[in-house]
């Protein structure tokens, strides 16, 4: 059995530990990375999975800004699962619980740097053709409305949320 909850401060060092075993410890320098340089997570959308109270997944998202017109967005990831584990659902539970909260929450766009195969699944969408596009990952991004409408005329680039001018997320 599975405990998905947020975060503690307590956490981290296990979350960095784990996004680390699953993704290498050079991971910093992937495109991604650069848009969360200077700007924390959602701790509302930031969620750990626990088994026996040992950390063995978590999620976060990060608010970007899409096109010259700053267009507020999430930047779902990293995700990440304790690799004896994966397979059995802890990774499609944070995504699908998060990505819930997040249109609670009013959020209206998401997007991610990943493989089609794994995140089709949950209404993502190559971000190709879309007028929407990250530098250096043009057929890895993906793109999911959160709401009805939500990228009707929106495109650009994606930008960090600092280098946006943003100050708050929101929805």
């Amino acid at each position: 059995m599975y405990e998905y909850a947020h975060p503690n401060p307590d956490d981290h060092a296990a979350i960095e530990a784990l996004l680390d075993l699953a993704f290498g410890a050079d991971r910093h320098k992937k495109t991604s990375y650069r848009f969360r340089e200077g700007v924390a997570p959602l701790p509302s959308l930031s969620l750990v999975a626990r088994q026996d109270g040992h950390l063995v997944g978590t999620i976060a998202y990060w608010p970007v800004a899409i096109g010259k017109a700053a267009v507020p967005a999430l930047l779902l990831g990293p995700v990440a699962v304790e690799p004896a584990l994966r397979g059995l659902g802890i990774g499609v539970t944070l995504i699908r619980r998060t990505l819930a909260m997040a249109c609670r929450e009013g959020h209206r766009i998401a997007v991610l740097v990943g493989d089609a195969d794994y995140y089709t699944r949950f209404g993502f969408k190559a971000a190709e053709g879309t007028g929407i596009a990250m530098p250096g990952q043009p057929d890895r991004l993906m793109v999911k409305a959160l709401a009805a409408g939500a990228l009707d005329g929106v495109s650009g680039d994606i930008r960090s949320w600092r280098a946006a001018g943003r100050r708050t997320m929101a929805a």
